[in-house]
């Protein structure tokens, strides 16, 4: 089993997701599963997604539900997530090359059961 769970809510984003699948493919530690919760996506979100996942260059667990806000997607992915760790990252975001092995560290070396989360910030590209 992984070790951390990245998951997904989305909603007709198949123009901007490849962004987020790009860096989870030059992340330096692949010790991820990315879980795609599609909220009843009216493009070519699914077609795009099985393409990634038929390539098999990381674990990627795509569920498709009807529509019903973010919220939902939410629910669905804590109910499927079976990793110690997870995040959500947005559709429209993208990760360091190095976030899962930073995130990893820093759990290693700080995480117990006294806490049940860490935060990070968020970056501008510029």
């Amino acid at each position: 089993m992984k070790k951390i769970t990245l998951f997904t809510p989305t909603f007709n984003r198949a123009y901007c997701l490849h962004q987020l699948y790009e860096s989870l493919l030059r992340q330096t530690n692949k010790d991820f599963c990315w879980l795609i919760i599609d909220d009843g996506s009216t493009d070519n979100t699914s077609k795009l997604v099985k393409s990634w996942i038929g390539q098999g260059s990381i674990q990627i667990e795509y569920v498709y539900k009807e529509n019903g806000g973010m919220h939902t997607g939410y629910n669905t992915a804590y109910e499927l997530i079976e990793t110690e760790l997870n995040t959500c990252i947005d559709s429209d975001d993208y990760m360091t090359d190095n976030a899962i092995e930073e995130i990893i560290r820093f759990w290693e070396s700080h995480g117990n059961e006294k806490y049940s989360g860490i935060v990070g910030l968020d970056i501008l590209k510029n």
